[in-house]
């Protein structure tokens, strides 16, 4: 069953990793609709135009992209009228504590994890408190 209240968004310019972790959310249980984006504009675009304002946003952001980068999306959707409905978790291979510390200086970002993904961290991306309820109609 699709579950209409939530959307997942992809976002990273590497066509290996939007396919690797679209895999591991599917194999650890999430069956909503996944988006795949090749940049933080690509994603905002997708956002701008979405027409049900009923709709919840997950967005899997990668920082470092051409185009629109992370922390430009980050500052770029402060401004957007379905700010509320976005929650963001940060997925890089940047190890340093300063850039994890950066990214949870902006409200809409939930977690920090690193890249790449696998299925313990997709089950932990599952399980936090501010997604709860989300997965359950999705599994």
């Amino acid at each position: 069953m699709m579950n209409d209240g939530l959307k997942i968004l992809l976002v990273d310019d590497d066509k290996i990793m939007l396919f690797l972790h679209d895999t591991f959310l599917k194999r650890s249980g999430i069956v909503c609709d996944t988006v795949l984006c090749g940049n933080g504009k690509e994603a905002l675009d997708y956002l701008d135009n979405y027409e049900r304002p009923e709709t919840t946003f997950l967005v899997l952001l990668d920082i470092n992209m051409p185009v629109m980068n992370g922390w430009e999306f980050l500052k770029t959707i402060r401004s957007r009228p379905y700010l509320a409905r976005v929650l963001i978790v940060m997925v890089s291979s940047a190890t340093e504590e300063t850039e994890k510390a950066r990214a949870f200086t902006f409200a809409q970002v939930i977690d920090y994890q690193q890249k790449p993904l696998n299925i313990e961290s997709c089950k932990r991306i599952i399980n936090l408190d501010r997604l709860r309820g989300f997965f359950d109609v999705c599994r």
